[in-house]
């Protein structure tokens, strides 16, 4: 009974992060008009700090209970977001959108590594052909540029590895720490660092005045794929490892290949459909691979029943 509990919560928490998959692949169609007119510090400044300034008042008593250990941790956390989106977005620089596309997304096969290192724990030889699956399927997706590797391609790594590392610390954290002190905490200190980089590196003057537009880019941001993503990524990864987190959520750039197929009307080759299809494939192999097993193993189970000799 208690496994069958078990195993509920975790298709809940799959389903759930196919979700926070689908908002942000939407936001990409979105932030692609955004950033013609803001900043990208800024706008992922205002995006996270708007999020957290709007569900601190609602756990205020919450937060007021958490330890100091959780706050560390919420901030490891977050450092390992910011991190990844700010070598994400200056790499983006120096190197091609395809580049950065897929450099990024190798995150789902540097997990299941990253989680073996920290944990000693291998997350069994399925986890790695699906990644090596959905890593291919998403070179697929994004490879429309083909240039040489350089300094942005080599930053752009280093956001994959920190994008690998805040799911891995997700997973680990989340099990000691309150989720939702984690969560605010790091949407909290991404957007902190985020604005603290804004006023270095970018104008300030218009920071916080944008256009109506902008404003409804932001908002959607926040209630969808911040508040709602990250939430809902930490909560689910108590009951699901960062190997099916980091496979579910490269749904992300399928996601976003549809929603620019059908606002952006961005062709959806043949190419970028074996690229899904991977992606799919990938997800398959890691999640049905531990239940077919157990069905095997039940199965030969019961034959083994069926066949032995009656007790006398």
């Amino acid at each position: 009974m208690k496994q069958l509990i078990a195993d509920k919560k975790t298709l809940v928490a799959d389903i759930s992060l196919i979700f926070v998959a689908l908002f942000w692949g939407s936001n990409f169609v979105i932030i692609k008009q955004a950033l013609d007119v803001i900043h990208p510090f800024t706008y992922i400044g205002i995006r996270f700090l708007i999020a957290a300034f709007l569900l601190a008042p609602f756990f205020g008593k919450r937060l007021a209970r958490a330890s100091a250990r959780d706050y560390r941790d919420g901030c490891l956390i977050g450092l390992f977001l910011f991190g990844g989106f700010a070598f994400q977005t200056v790499g983006l620089l120096y190197t091609t959108p395809a580049n950065s596309g897929f450099i990024t997304n190798t995150a789902v096969i540097i997990v299941p590594f990253l989680y073996f290192l920290v944990t000693k724990l291998s997350p069994g030889w399925w986890a790695y052909v699906g990644g090596t699956l959905a890593a291919a399927g998403l070179y697929l997706l994004s490879a429309n540029e083909a240039t040489g590797p350089g300094l942005g391609d080599f930053l752009t790594l280093i956001c994959a590895f920190l994008f690998a590392a805040h799911l891995v610390a997700i997973g680990i954290l989340v099990q000691r720490s309150d989720a939702l002190v984690l969560a605010i905490t790091q949407i909290f200190f991404t957007g902190a660092a985020s604005i603290g980089v804004a006023f270095i590196f970018e104008p300030t003057a218009l920071m916080f005045h944008q256009p109506p537009a902008i404003w409804e880019a932001i908002l959607y941001a926040v209630a969808f794929c911040t508040i709602g993503a990250f939430v809902t990524q930490t909560y689910a990864q108590r009951y699901t490892p960062p190997t099916h987190a980091s496979l579910i959520l490269s749904l992300e750039a399928a996601f976003a290949g549809l929603f620019a197929y059908l606002f952006w009307d961005e062709i959806f080759t043949l190419q970028k459909l074996i690229g899904a299809v991977l992606i799919l494939a990938g997800i398959l192999t890691t999640e049905l691979r531990p239940v077919l097993a157990e069905k095997i193993i039940a199965r030969h189970a019961a034959l083994d029943r069926r066949d032995a000799p009656p007790l006398e």
